[in-house]
């Protein structure tokens, strides 16, 4: 997993959303401890490839809020992109 911090985007001149990338090349499900966000931020599911359709990807801005925000659970062999960003 990896994460690209929003508070660095356009060279630190402007914040954006945290975007969490996920990946489980595993042919078990694993649970994957998600980074703190800074307060008023949490995490939302933009894309996860273990979920059935339609609930896979979601369209930009209308990402779906995850309920737990310390972990992740990742099925076998599937990626997910996760959004960190202030609720609406």
């Amino acid at each position: 997993a990896f994460m690209l911090d929003g508070k660095h985007a356009r060279g630190g001149t402007e914040t954006d959303d945290f975007v969490y990338v996920v990946l489980n090349m595993h042919w078990d499900s694993h649970n994957f401890e998600l980074p703190h966000l800074p307060e008023g931020i949490s995490w939302h599911i933009f894309a996860n490839t273990g979920a059935d359709a339609p609930h896979d990807i979601c369209t930009p801005g209308q990402e779906i809020p995850l309920e737990e925000q310390g972990a992740f659970w990742m099925g076998p062999r599937s990626s997910a992109i996760l959004v960190g960003k202030a609720p609406k």
